[in-house]
Order: structure tokens, then C-alpha cells, then sequence
């Protein structure tokens, strides 16, 4: 099958990061895929991309960092350019511009079967918000099938889709377990207690709070230090919390590190504060190092994550909660070993690369004649 893969470009990212997953690890493993980027975003994801692609078989619209109006318009242009010259059989769209985009252009080729790849149950944008929900409600019915991060995604971004026709949907989690990775084996606690969070700093990630929990577990006696995984809109607001709250000494900012999880094993204790979350792949990256997870209960997480067996759940992401489940981590270790152990054999056996071969041929050999199940 021919497959044109539509994404906005390459910054450093969850969705732009897992298309190089699922090329990596063989989803499209049999099918003649080709991929088209909007423009070539922040960093050198879009070469590293290009070579798990193959020669020639990664193309940008536009030679760009940002993407731009201009961006889009010649994006366009490529895309109908891509689909005289290739015909694809299937078109998947990823990310909320490269969807606008795909679907217009998608309606002078009918023949082609339109893929939306959701990443966010929650569309966001700083400007035209608005216009682009409306766009993509409007153009909705030209997609026959939505993928998911995890099943949370696809039943929350039904919004977005207009009830006009059934759609087959499918999770595809973009997300997979390296060979070698190598896992936490000591579960003794370090002095002072070390805690790591990961993920773009955004509000509903509630970063503030943890940090907040961290001057209340040092009050109470509780030695701790926090890393601080990742870049965002947020990074000023909580350098002035830290500073505020007196942490220079205790809470770390380490900007963006793709690999993070390899220092994962020197940790004691990974929480996740997050109103909400796709798949959440940081969580699932300190989980395949055997780091003990303390989260909320969001998104994917309710899929692989089980309280009390491979992780702690709690249901207000606030900062008493972070430090009653912070607090009870630290007083057994034999409870740290049991969550620890377990979610690095749980990821090992569920999110290797032979099992995301094996959902790229579910995924992709259904297609054809499939009887749609709604979205």
C-alpha cells in the first residue's frame, strides 16, 4: 500500500518525535510510505527522520524553523503535487495545521482514504483558536478513520468531528521500549530523596504544584531535590516560583533532553501532577527504566497504569496529595521495588518493537473493506 505521511514539522516534540518511533521500530513495515512536513522545525529531528524514511522519500514544503501562513499555503501545494505524482492509497494527517491543510486538499482526491492522527483530546492554540476548531469541524467529513494515541484521545477529540458518517478508529501508540534500555536494580533511597519530571511545560501540567509540594516535604523534614525535565510557555513563571519559593537549591530546570530516561535509574521517585495527557510518553519512559511512578490518573495512563501494582495513582493533582504519595514511597521500599520492577516488565513485554510491528500490521492491513466502528 502507498502511505503519504502529513506532519507539521520537526521540533522536538511527542507527535513529531513518535512518527521517527514508528519508523524506527517497523510500523509501516511492507507498505511504500513517503512522509511530507509543512516545514522543517527547530533542531536536526527532520535529517534523523529523512534517513529512518529512506532516500528521497521525506519532504519539506518549506525550508523553515516556525510554521508560518506561508508555510501552510505551500504545504498545500506539495500535497497536491505529492498525490499526482505518488497517488497514495492513504493519506495520515498529524498535528492540527497539517489536518487543515490535508483535508482541503484531500477533497479534490477522493479516491484517496484520509487518516486523522490525534495526539490532544484538547485543541490549543495561542491565536485563532477558534478558526482552527471550526476548520476542522467543518472538514471533518473528509476523514474516514481517526488514530489515537490512546483510546482517551480519540473519544475526547470526537468534538471535533462532525456526526455526519461512521469512522473507524484505532490506537497507535507512539511509544516503544529500546532493546538494552537499562532499568533501576537499587531501590534504596538517595540523600536528599531525587524526584525527575518530564514533558513540555505547559499549565495543565502542573508543574507549579509539584514544586510547591517540594517546599512542604522540606518543611516537614523530608530532604528532597527535583529535576525538571523539558521547555514550554511555562519555563519563566516556574524559574519565579523557584525563586519565590526559596528551591535554588533544591529544584533544577534542565531544559529539553530527548533521552532524559538513561539518567532514569539514579532516581528514586518520577511524578506526573497533569490535568490531562494523551498516551504520556515521559510516563512511560520512567516506568521502562523501572522508575517508581507516582501520577494522575489521565489519558493512556489508564491504560497501562495500575495502582498499587506498576505505579501510584491519586485523583487531585495537588500539592498535599503529591506529598502524602511522595511521603508513603519513602517509608517502603519494598513497595518501590514491587512498582518499580513491575513497570519495566509490563513496558518491556506490552511496548516493544516486535508488538509495535505487529499493531502497524492490524492497523494498516484492516483498512480495506473494514466495517466501520463509530467516532
Amino acid at each position: 500500500m502507498r502511505v503519504l505521511y502529513v506532519i507539521n514539522g520537526f521540533n522536538q516534540g511527542g507527535a513529531e518525535h513518535g512518527l521517527l518511533t514508528l519508523l524506527e521500530n517497523g510500523f509501516f513495515e511492507g507498505h511504500d510510505l513517503r512522509v511530507l512536513a509543512l516545514c522543517r522545525g527547530h533542531g536536526g529531528l527532520a535529517e534523523t527522520v529523512g534517513k529512518a524514511a529512506g532516500a528521497g522519500r521525506l519532504r519539506l514544503a518549506h525550508d523553515s524553523e516556525a510554521l508560518t501562513m506561508g508555510s501552510m499555503l505551500k504545504g498545500a501545494f506539495a500535497l497536491a503535487g505529492e498525490m499526482r505524482r505518488h497517488r497514495p492509497d492513504l493519506v495520515v494527517l498529524s498535528l492540527k495545521q497539517a489536518n487543515i491543510v490535508g483535508r482541503f486538499v484531500l477533497c479534490f482526491f477522493p479516491k484517496a482514504r484520509c487518516v486523522s492522527f490525534e495526539h490532544i483530546m484538547r485543541y490549543r492554540s495561542r491565536r485563532l483558536q477558534w478558526v482552527y476548531q471550526y476548520l476542522l469541524w467543518l472538514l471533518s467529513f473528509r476523514v474516514g478513520e481517526v488514530w489515537g494515541d490512546c483510546r482517551d484521545t480519540i473519544d475526547e477529540t470526537k468534538r471535533y468531528f462532525m456526526p455526519i458518517r461512521q469512522r473507524r478508529s484505532q490506537v497507535v501508540p507512539l511509544f516503544c521500549v529500546q532493546e538494552g534500555t537499562q532499568s533501576k536494580s537499587d531501590y534504596g533511597l538517595a540523600q536528599p530523596l531525587r524526584m525527575a519530571v518530564a514533558g513540555r511545560l505547559s499549565p495543565v501540567k502542573n508543574i507549579d504544584k509539584l514544586i510547591g509540594a517540594v517546599r512542604r516535604l522540606i518543611d516537614s523534614g523530608t530532604p528532597v531535590v527535583l529535576d525538571v525535565f523539558g521547555d514550554g510557555p511555562e519555563y519563566a513563571n516556574l524559574e519565579k516560583t523557584i525563586k519565590d519559593l526559596g528551591l535554588d537549591d533544591s529544584v533544577t530546570l534542565l531544559g529539553f533532553r530527548q533521552a532524559w530516561f538513561t539518567d532514569g535509574p539514579s532516581y528514586d521517585i518520577y511524578v506526573n501532577a497533569s490535568d490531562t495527557e494523551g498516551f504520556c510518553i515521559v510516563v512511560a519512559e520512567a516506568m521502562a527504566v523501572g522508575l517508581p511512578v507516582i501520577t494522575t490518573d489521565v489519558g493512556g495512563i489508564r491504560d497501562y497504569g495500575r495502582d498499587g501494582v506498576n505505579m501510584m495513582k491519586f485523583a487531585v493533582p495537588d500539592e498535599a496529595s503529591i506529598v502524602e504519595h511522595v511521603e508513603a514511597l519513602t517509608k517502603d521500599e519494598a513497595l518501590r521495588r514491587k512498582i518499580g520492577t513491575q513497570a519495566a516488565t509490563d513496558m518491556a513485554e506490552n511496548y516493544s518493537a516486535a508488538a509495535l510491528r505487529t499493531a502497524g500490521s492490524r492497523v494498516l492491513e484492516a483498512l480495506p473493506g473494514t466495517a466501520d466502528t463509530g467516532t
